[in-house]
C-alpha cells in the first residue's frame, strides 16, 4: 500500500475561478500533489489546457477530469467525466436517474459537494436539499469544504461537521461511501492547517506512472481514502482484532517533525460499540493491534457484515483536536476485513 496525496474539488477560469487552468495545474505541481481534479462548474473546457500544459512543461503530477454539476439543490461532483451533460431535467425529488446518466456518460465516481453549506439565503444552492433515496448512486461525500480556511466561521457555513458526522451515519447504515475533503479551490489558496485527502494506492504496477488518476478513482471506489492534518492510517480487522498501520512521513504542517509529540487518541465507533483510545507511538512507520476491541460489536449485532469508523485526535476528542478521519473498516464475522 502506499498513499498518494489528492485535491479532488477546483475550480479555474473557465468557470468561476481566478487561477487559469495551466496556473492550476503549476500549483498544484508546487504543492506536491499527485493528483489534481479539475471540477469547474458545469463545464469540462479548461481539461484540453491542463492537459497541455502538464505536457508541454513535464509537470510531474496527473490529471483527474471532473465537473461539478451546479444546481439549485446541491452540487455534484462527477469525476472521470469528459464532457458536461445536461441536466434541465434533473428531478430534486427523485435524482437517481440524472446520477445514471453521470454514470453513463463516463463518471467513474461521484460524489456530493459541501453537502451542509449554509445554502439559501446566502449560498443558494450549494446546499445539498436533493432527496436521495438510493444511496449506492453514490461513491462519496465532501467531508471537510476547506475553501472557507481555519476561520470559525467557516466549519459553521460550510457544515463540516455535520457532513463528517452524516458520512458515519451511512457508512454504519452499510453504504459504502468515501470520504475526501476539499479545497474549492477558486483563487490561489493561502498555506493554512486544512484537512486534505490521501488515496490508498494497491501495491501493484497500476498508478506508478501513467494511469495514477485511474489508481484514485479506484481507491475512491474502494473507500480508501483518509482526511487528515498528516498522519496517514490504514486500518482492518482480524477476526475480534482491530489492526492500524501509521506512517508518519508526510511532510504536511511538518507532521513527520511533530509526531513523536503527539499524544494521539483514536475513537473507534460502530452501531453498538464506541471507544476513545488513547494510543503510543514509538516508530516512523508502525503496526498497532487493538486486541478483542471489535468483540462486542460482533456478539451485540447478529449481522454477519459489521463495520466501523475511526477518527484520530490530538490529546482528546474534541473536534477541534481532529488529526484525520474518514477511515471506515468493514469485516465479517469470524473472518478479515472484506
Amino acid at each position: 500500500m502506499r498513499y498518494q496525496r489528492v485535491e479532488l474539488h477546483n475550480h479555474s477560469t473557465e468557470s468561476d475561478g481566478e487561477m487559469t487552468a495551466a496556473e492550476l495545474m503549476r500549483w498544484a505541481e508546487k504543492e506536491a500533489y499527485g493528483v489534481v481534479a479539475l471540477t469547474d462548474h458545469n463545464t469540462c473546457s479548461g481539461h484540453e489546457k491542463a492537459e497541455r500544459t502538464i505536457q508541454e512543461e513535464q509537470l510531474h503530477i496527473q490529471l483527474l477530469k471532473g465537473i461539478e454539476v451546479t444546481t439549485f439543490y446541491g452540487h455534484i461532483l462527477a469525476l472521470g467525466i469528459e464532457h458536461m451533460i445536461d441536466f434541465t431535467n434533473l428531478d430534486p425529488r427523485a435524482p437517481e436517474k440524472f446520477l445514471g446518466k453521470l454514470r453513463a456518460a463516463g463518471a467513474g465516481a461521484i460524489g456530493l459537494a459541501h453537502p451542509f453549506c449554509i445554502g439559501r439565503p446566502v449560498t443558494a444552492g450549494c446546499r445539498m436539499d436533493l432527496e436521495i433515496h438510493d444511496w449506492d448512486q453514490i461513491d462519496y461525500i465532501e467531508v471537510f469544504n476547506t475553501s472557507g480556511g481555519t476561520e470559525a466561521m467557516a466549519g459553521h457555513i460550510m457544515g463540516n461537521r455535520q457532513a463528517l458526522e452524516f458520512w458515519e451515519e451511512k457508512v454504519l447504515a452499510g453504504y459504502h461511501l468515501a470520504a475526501v475533503s476539499g479545497k474549492d479551490i477558486h483563487q490561489k489558496p493561502k498555506k493554512l492547517p486544512v484537512m486534505i485527502t490521501y488515496a490508498l494506492l494497491e501495491d501493484s504496477g497500476e498508478g506508478q506512472n501513467e494511469g495514477v488518476e485511474k489508481a484514485v478513482l479506484g481507491a475512491v471506489m474502494r473507500q480508501k481514502t483518509i482526511v487528515t492534518k498528516g498522519p496517514l492510517l490504514h486500518a482492518w480487522a482480524e477476526k475480534e482484532d482491530l489492526w492500524i498501520e501509521v506512517d508518519h512521513s508526510s511532510e504536511y504542517e511538518n507532521w513527520n517533525l511533530k509526531w513523536a509529540a503527539c499524544h494521539p487518541v483514536l475513537r473507534i465507533r460502530g452501531k453498538q460499540i464506541e471507544k476513545e483510545l488513547p494510543l503510543r507511538f514509538t516508530k516512523s512507520t508502525e503496526k498497532i493491534k487493538i486486541a478483542g476491541v471489535l468483540k462486542e460489536e460482533q456478539e451485540a449485532d447478529s449481522q454477519r457484515e459489521h463495520t466501523v469508523v475511526l477518527r484520530m485526535y490530538e490529546e482528546n476528542c474534541q473536534y477541534e483536536n481532529l488529526l484525520a478521519a474518514g477511515i471506515s473498516v468493514r469485516w465479517k464475522s469470524g473472518g478479515n476485513e472484506e
